[in-house]
């Protein structure tokens, strides 16, 4: 009878731990698609600000008073999220694409998983 008792325990811990492996396999999953709809959002944003990013530059360099290591320096981050004056946040440009909302809600339901 005990045996029996340690058998059933044994075969209960056995299910739990398979189940959680799946889990946490299913999860890496989601992990993996949240990091790909990510990446081709961040390729999306970068093809339309890096000409944008580019045309600062140039109109930078353009200026015979600056050096040109400094503009490349400076709109480096051209498009990226920026504190204003006021200690508010500047939003990314471009983060209102589709690929990007599709990657923020997949983020948020990963999340809340």
């Amino acid at each position: 009878m005990q045996h029996r008792r340690n058998l059933k325990a044994i075969l209960c811990i056995g299910a739990a731990l398979l189940a959680g492996a799946a889990s946490a396999a299913a999860l890496a999953d989601e992990a993996s698609d949240v990091a790909a709809l990510e990446a081709q959002c961040e390729k999306a944003r970068e093809a339309l600000i890096k000409p944008l990013r580019d045309a600062e530059i140039a109109k930078c360099k353009a200026d015979a008073h600056n050096d040109p290591d400094h503009c490349e320096r400076f709109w480096a981050t051209y498009g990226d999220a920026a504190r204003r004056a006021n200690g508010t946040m500047a939003p990314r440009m471009f983060d209102d694409l589709p690929i990007c909302q599709q990657a923020y809600r997949a983020r948020k339901q990963l999340q809340s998983n």
